[in-house]
């Protein structure tokens, strides 16, 4: 447990603010929306070096963009390229979850409209790698994970599954029908190789992201306008990065708070959309301590550590 990295946080705040509001301020709500998804994608801890690091996001996030494109955002695609990438990321721990969690999302949220494959979030990524290189650090630092092989395939094919079977679901029901996308979200950033890396996660990451769910409810509540969740996402990331290296809690709560604003930025939705996320996320989590219990079983493995 460190200490608050004030610089780390305003950095990341304003990462988050600044394109919200210029897609505001031009009309362009969706623009801005995919630019600071991306650059959200860029900023979560790994112990990997920034360099490569801001390479290898930016690469996967671009990539996303490009590849919804190319597939036209039809649900099954979509469905096999997030498959696809959370199991290349399964064993490329530098890439980690940025390739899924960017298919998923650029594939639900509305099209930027720039009329470039990729470039909405190739801004993204080159905006939130300059500051970070700035900057010289993420938020926190986390060790490596040190996993033989045959963990990793586990791992992998736990996560092909549950992220197959999930967005398979979507496909047939539809992208954004009942916040499905929200339990593949909860099995991606859930999900550890071992069942020693899970239990203070995923306890922490439910009860965060139960008072997480109530804090978005509240604010879409009062029915904020553009501007306003624009600086609540930016004050929600701001208070994530700041006090991610003091305890994980913290981040559990205030990240939900920004993901459920920014994924409808500019199309809000009911306060009960907040409740039915939650749910989405119990359900997600529930599914990942199961499968890395039972679903072949390494309890010989050295405990996972998360790089996401």
């Amino acid at each position: 447990m460190g200490k608050p990295d004030v610089p780390a946080g305003l950095t990341a705040g304003v990462l988050m603010v600044v394109p919200l509001l210029v897609g505001a301020g031009l009309g362009r709500t969706s623009l801005g929306a995919a630019v600071t998804l991306s650059a959200t994608l860029m900023l979560f801890p790994s112990p990997y070096p920034l360099r490569l690091l801001m390479l290898v996001r930016g690469a996967a996030v671009t990539a996303a963009g490009v590849f919804v494109w190319l597939v036209a955002a039809q649900p099954w695609l979509v469905a096999a390229g997030v498959t696809a990438a959370a199991v290349a990321g399964a064993f490329w721990p530098v890439l980690g979850t940025t390739g899924a969690l960017a298919c998923l999302f650029v594939g639900i949220m509305d099209d930027p409209g720039v009329g470039v494959p990729g470039l909405a979030q190739l801004i993204g990524a080159v905006w939130a790698a300059l500051a970070v290189l700035l900057l010289g650090r993420l938020s926190v630092s986390v060790p490596p994970s040190r996993l033989s092989l045959a963990t990793r395939a586990r791992h992998a094919g736990r996560l092909g599954l549950l992220v197959g079977v999930s967005m398979s679901i979507m496909a047939l029901l539809g992208m954004r029908v009942s916040g499905g996308h929200w339990v593949v979200t909860a099995i991606l950033v859930t999900l550890r190789p071992t069942p020693a890396g899970m239990g203070t996660r995923y306890a922490q990451r439910m009860l965060g992201g139960m008072v997480g769910s109530a804090l978005a409810a509240l604010i879409l509540i009062s029915h904020p306008s553009t501007l306003v969740t624009a600086f609540c996402v930016g004050a929600a990331g701001a208070l994530a990065h700041t006090y991610r290296a003091a305890n994980y809690a913290y981040w559990s709560i205030w990240m939900p708070v920004m993901v459920l604003l920014l994924a409808d930025f500019g199309h809000p939705e009911p306060w009960t959309a907040s409740i039915v996320r939650l749910a989405m996320n119990v359900a997600g989590g529930l599914a990942a301590i199961l499968a890395v219990r039972y679903l072949w079983p390494d309890p010989a493995a050295p405990a996972g550590t998360s790089s996401f």
